[in-house]
């Protein structure tokens, strides 16, 4: 009976210290978690193995999912911060000047209301991209966001004005190319389409300036190819009428489905060989941003300050090229 009692406890001993040792360390963390609950598609004879290694347990997923989630809300949360201030304007534009100066003569750039139309209904049937769709276009009763340097009284002498015009895309990239340049602008116009900025040009840009843009984005779900080639060579041309040095930034990539990404590549294709013969500078920004999808927002679309800093520092070398470093 002693025999019998003493083997049995052996057994059980045995078996506990089996349970206890099957955990594998986490690489990332390198905290020991209970393979049963690892999630980890191997045998334990092989994660536990010298060459077997575990990248990421689940706390350190839930971790990563939270600060995504954390930084989302900040990004957010300054936008519609900055949104809340232009309530208190008494047109449709909202002009922040430089710090530490103030200017004694009024800038010509926003004058007239900006007409800007969207069909989110149609959107909603031509594609089922999971990702939420661009942001709805201003209307009279929603304030036309414009940030940037508007202190054309104060701007050095010599120095060209440039414009850098688009869709709310160019948000965040003044903090990039406006820093210390009285003379450059960065207006956005959230919702906004290639139609849109071509009738307004005469207020976006002064003659003989030079203009960035990047626009066309909501145009491609809505338009056809070829009419919205069409709606390009109307805009550039109008801006060429004026003087004005044109640098056209292509689409960027976003999250959607693989016959809008083979659109936006063909239009960015076209786009380089016309604006080349046109005489105008193009940059393809869709291999840097392609993949780097921390760069933007949940939605797949908008983009993160990292990424509106990556957007707003190809401006600026874009912008050194064909004006030289001290622009």
């Amino acid at each position: 009976m002693a025999r019998g009692r003493g083997k049995s406890q052996e057994i059980t001993v045995s078996t506990d210290t089996d349970e206890q040792d099957r955990h594998i360390q986490c690489a990332n963390c390198s905290c020991w978690v209970d393979f049963v609950n690892s999630g980890v598609s191997v045998s334990f004879e092989e994660a536990s193995s010298e060459d077997y290694i575990f990248n990421k347990c689940k706390n350190c997923c839930r971790i990563e999912e939270l600060e995504k989630l954390v930084e989302e809300l900040v990004e957010r949360s300054t936008y519609i911060g900055s949104a809340a201030t232009t309530d208190k304007a008494e047109d449709d534009w909202t002009l922040v000047k430089s710090r530490g100066r103030t200017s004694t003569r009024p800038s010509d750039i926003g004058q007239g209301d900006i007409q800007v139309s969207s069909r989110f209904s149609v959107l909603g049937e031509t594609d089922d991209s999971p990702v939420s769709e661009e942001e709805p276009a201003t209307t009279e009763d929603t304030p036309v966001t414009t940030v940037g340097n508007t202190d054309s009284g104060k701007r050095s002498k010599g120095k060209t004005r440039v414009n850098v015009i688009g869709s709310s895309l160019v948000r965040f990239t003044d903090t990039t190319i406006c820093r210390n340049r009285p003379h450059v602008n960065r207006i956005c116009l959230p919702g906004a389409k290639v139609e849109d900025i071509t009738s307004r040009v005469n207020h976006l840009a002064e003659e003989g300036s030079t203009v960035v843009l990047q626009i066309g984005t909501n145009n491609v779900k809505t338009d056809h190819t070829e009419p919205l080639k069409q709606k390009y060579r109307e805009l550039l041309q109008k801006f060429k009428d004026r003087g004005s040095q044109v640098i056209v930034s292509g689409l960027l990539p976003r999250r959607g489905n693989g016959l809008l990404l083979s659109k936006m590549l063909s239009i960015n294709e076209w786009l380089e060989v016309y604006c080349r013969k046109q005489g105008h500078k193009f940059i393809n920004l869709w291999d840097k941003f392609y993949g780097n999808w921390e760069w933007y927002l949940r939605d797949g679309l908008h983009l993160t300050r990292k990424g509106a800093d990556v957007l707003g520092r190809a401006y600026d070398r874009a912008l050194v090229e064909l004006l030289g470093k001290y622009y």
